[in-house]
């Protein structure tokens, strides 16, 4: 069988019965907003108890839709942590930028400052999950 002929199965089966696109849309928005739910519970967290350092880029993770840092940072014990920015990048390996973490959980930390850029990050991840939730209720109606 070609790749032709099987992406030809592929789409009459999805066209003939939309359920299983149904529950993937409808998997992809949940996850999406557990996902965003997760981190605003992270960022409350931090904004309570967290810790303020000066990290630093070590390096740039290219991304399909943009890139972002990896930074790496040393604790109040002296031991050195390395996390995904999770929001674009702002600047070259080796720039500085103010990190804040969890004393009691290292791992769990972001780059301070930038508030609007984070806001606008959750807000679009927000709406995407709400259109996927949406397309999986109306599709096939």
């Amino acid at each position: 069988m070609d790749l032709i002929a099987a992406f030809s199965t592929l789409y009459a089966w999805f066209a003939e019965d939309l359920r299983f696109v149904r529950l993937l849309f409808l998997a992809v928005g949940v996850w999406l907003a557990l996902d965003i739910a997760w981190k605003l519970r992270r960022d409350a967290l931090l904004r309570r108890v967290g810790t303020s350092t000066e990290g630093q880029i070590v390096r740039v993770s290219k991304g399909e839709d943009y890139d972002t840092a990896i930074i790496r940072f040393t604790d109040q014990t002296g031991r050195t942590h390395e996390f995904d920015s999770e929001i674009p990048h702002s600047g070259p390996p080796g720039a500085s930028v103010n990190v804040c973490y969890d004393p009691q959980n290292p791992r769990r930390a972001h780059v301070a400052g930038s508030p609007l850029g984070r806001a606008l990050l959750y807000v679009v991840s927000l709406m995407t999950a709400a259109g996927f939730v949406f397309m999986s209720v109306v599709m096939d109606h």
